[in-house]
């Protein structure tokens, strides 16, 4: 191992998811599968590296840990110690905390902090390359505790207090640093995020905004009257058949504008997550406000909706539903715009773009899910074609806006007091 010495010098030292019984399994299984799939994916790692500018092993590290991160594996903060009086003395306390004063006798540079799911796992002193560090991450993310590299070995930390200590010092510094761009690739933007997403948080952000998502009027409204007009001319079978083809096409429509939003908002500063929870916020208290007295107002423009209507009036088939559901993607998008777009603002600050898109996905299987148990009860239940007009009464409509304005309040409320 190398590494450079730095001996503390108080003075010099101190100048970051066929039948109608199969369907619903089948479906069941779409849900589920992608939730184990999380489940085995590599954890949202970020690294720490506290270095000197005239270290060349600091400068050294640096650089790998810009190719992690090139590469999707891993996010870090970097923290220059020359010159920086309060870096010096965050460097010393953890340092000291970590019992490395004892173990090597001396201070030394780069230290490198590795923090998993925002806990802290590891700690490395001196330099490491890319296949030696992604190896000490791994064997990091295994241990109960938090283990330590230093020059003559290892040591496993049991101590909880020592933990805590060390998990307060680097908590504070991921609170506030932001995630270091690499060189070259738009250097004169901000750093991508100023927030490190873990994978429980990203999903308790989706859940609700999925949900809210798929409590959509204006979506339910075409779809109720697809699925009662396909009944009446021809049967359960190709209404069920419809549906699906109905759904397949939201479902994919909608995915590939997922892709473009995520995108488009990646390249957005850090502060515009919080501009994005706002606008969420005041769309939410708009619908609540609108459909409060139970009277559905529907934000689509009536040109977008006199279009919608007029290809509904042609559908006759599983084809014709599935160009439904291409056209309701985009033409009924205003009805739900709010949750996706916040929601593809917090997807674009995950590094991982594996983990990103496979949460967009499940995001829009919950977003569907709603019509497919629509289509399923219809067709277990024998519900007439009648009756499912009832369904689209303003009050139904309000009551399910609402409900998607408060659980869009709810979230965005909730990014704007953390993020």
């Amino acid at each position: 191992m190398t590494a450079c010495t730095l001996k503390y010098q108080a003075r010099s030292l101190l100048s970051m998811y066929s039948t109608v019984a199969r369907r619903i399994t089948l479906a069941a299984l779409l849900i589920t599968v992608p939730l184990y799939a999380i489940a085995a994916l590599p954890q949202q790692v970020v690294i720490v590296e506290y270095g000197t500018v005239g270290c060349p092993h600091c400068v050294e590290q640096k650089a790998v840990l810009e190719g992690l991160w090139r590469e999707g594996k891993l996010c870090f903060v970097y923290v220059e110690l020359i010159g920086n009086e309060t870096n010096v003395l965050e460097y010393i306390a953890l340092y000291e905390a970590l019992g490395l004063r004892d173990l090597e006798g001396d201070y030394y540079v780069p230290l490198l902090v590795i923090a998993i799911d925002g806990s802290v796992k590891g700690a490395v002193v001196g330099y490491r390359n890319a296949s030696q560090l992604m190896h000490i991450v791994d064997l990091a993310a295994r241990v109960p505790g938090l283990k330590v590299w230093y020059s003559s070995g290892t040591v496993e930390i049991m101590n909880e207090t020592v933990i805590a200590r060390a998990q307060m010092i680097v908590g504070a510094r991921l609170g506030n640093a932001s995630i270091i761009e690499a060189p070259g690739e738009a250097g004169s933007r901000e750093a991508l995020a100023q927030r490190h997403l873990s994978l429980a948080e990203a999903l308790s952000i989706l859940i609700p905004l999925a949900a809210s998502d798929s409590v959509n009027p204006c979506t339910f409204a075409v779809y109720t009257a697809l699925l009662a007009t396909i009944l009446v001319l021809g049967g359960t079978r190709k209404m069920l058949i419809s549906a699906l083809a109905f759904i397949a096409a939201v479902f994919t429509c909608y995915y590939l504008l997922g892709v473009g939003l995520v995108a488009v908002t990646a390249m957005l500063p850090a502060w515009f997550i919080k501009a994005l929870a706002a606008l969420g916020l005041a769309a939410g208290i708009y619908s609540i406000a609108v459909n409060l007295k139970g009277g559905f107002k529907s934000p689509v423009p009536e040109k977008l909706k006199k279009v919608t209507e007029s290809a509904l009036s042609k559908v006759a088939g599983p084809l014709g539903a599935a160009g439904l559901g291409a056209l309701c993607s985009f033409t009924l998008l205003p009805c739900s715009s709010g949750p996706y777009i916040v929601f593809a603002g917090i997807l674009s600050r995950i590094p991982a773009s594996a983990l990103r898109y496979l949460l967009l996905a499940i995001y829009n299987l919950i977003f569907v899910a709603p019509l497919a148990a629509l289509a399923a009860g219809v067709s277990l239940l024998k519900v007439k074609a009648r009756r499912l007009k009832e369904l689209r009464n303003e009050r139904a409509l309000a009551v399910m806006e609402l409900a998607a304005g408060v659980l869009l309040v709810s979230v965005c409320a909730w990014i704007l007091a953390t993020f």
